[in-house]
């Protein structure tokens, strides 16, 4: 007899975790970013609850059917039976379980001098002095003890809530996120006097490249306040809310995404979506692959031009 299709789509939302505490007895503690059995430890359920991999096993899939089937060696038809009881048709209520708590950021410790933070981004990336000096004055750029550059992106309240880490040692492409980093808090410079524009960036090496050029443009070494500048560490809009939440007055986003296909698939999904909650959005995309790569050629246009003249 044909299972009822509403039956299988309930079998199939059905909350792994919850599931495997009911139907087995495990107990699970949060850990890196997934629940780990405490009888068996190498089984992990991630956090939404549906992923799960058992690592002795080589096993791993999505729901609560995936796991019977692949793990307990069930059919089809024998596994939702199990999850939805079939005589009644309702699954068992899903258990509560607390969400993990968020961790501390944790920022490294930092370095007495910024010998190798000037060498990498004045030196090697072409960045602004200036613009370095004023955001190490804010405490927003800083070398740690290893050598590493460290962005910081903080909340309403001046918190420290974000650091990322950009390796500088020879063409080192090391980068990262600090623990306890939340991306809601990206890398960002308001502007001097209140603007109605944000501009978005995928790294902050991005945002202070794009400001470079900018001042390099116009001879003005403050221009690059005139607007708001925002860094999203990657593709993902989790920071933009929380700064247009901050800044009410901005109401053009333009979007400074990466010449890749990744950077220009998020660029017209973010300028789609971004319309539809009334702001006014702009692509522009770098001539290279990223403004930092735009800088550079710059720099060295420029360094040949002027040994030409003299």
């Amino acid at each position: 007899m044909r299972i009822n299709e509403d039956i299988v789509a309930q079998a199939r939302t059905a909350d792994v975790l919850a599931f495997l505490i009911k139907y087995h007895g495990f107990t699970f503690a949060h850990r890196g970013g997934s629940y780990r059995c405490k009888r068996h430890p190498s089984l992990a359920v991630k956090d939404d609850c549906l992923s799960f991999y058992w690592h002795s096993k080589g096993v791993g899939g999505v729901g609560v059917i995936d796991y019977l089937v692949k793990v307990e060696n069930m059919t089809f038809r024998e596994a939702v039976e199990v999850i939805t009881g079939i005589s009644p048709t309702s699954a068992p209520p899903p258990i509560q379980h607390e969400p993990p708590k968020p961790k501390p950021l944790v920022l490294p410790e930092k370095s007495g001098l910024a010998l190798r933070l000037y060498d990498y981004l004045c030196n090697k990336r072409g960045i602004d002095t200036e613009i370095v000096n004023m955001l190490i004055q804010r405490k927003m750029l800083y070398e740690d003890k290893r050598g590493n550059v460290v962005f910081v992106g903080y909340d309403e309240h001046d918190k420290a809530r974000l650091a990322s880490l950009r390796g500088t040692h020879g063409d080192c492409n090391f980068r990262g996120d600090c623990s306890g980093s939340d991306k809601r808090y990206g890398f960002n410079i308001a502007a001097s006097a209140p603007s109605e524009r944000l501009y978005i960036y995928e790294s902050p090496i991005d945002l202070m490249s794009h400001a470079s050029l900018e001042n390099a443009a116009t001879g003005d070494t403050w221009v690059w306040l005139q607007h708001n500048r925002l860094s999203l560490s990657g593709t993902t809009d989790t920071a933009i809310p929380f700064f247009l939440n901050q800044y009410k007055a901005i109401k053009e986003l333009v979007l400074c995404l990466d010449n890749d296909t990744a950077g220009r698939d998020a660029a017209l999904r973010l300028s789609a979506k971004y319309v539809q909650k009334g702001y006014l959005t702009r692509i522009e995309l770098p001539s290279g692959k990223d403004y930092n790569e735009d800088l550079q050629v710059f720099r060295r246009q420029f360094t040949r031009k002027h040994s030409i003249e003299l």
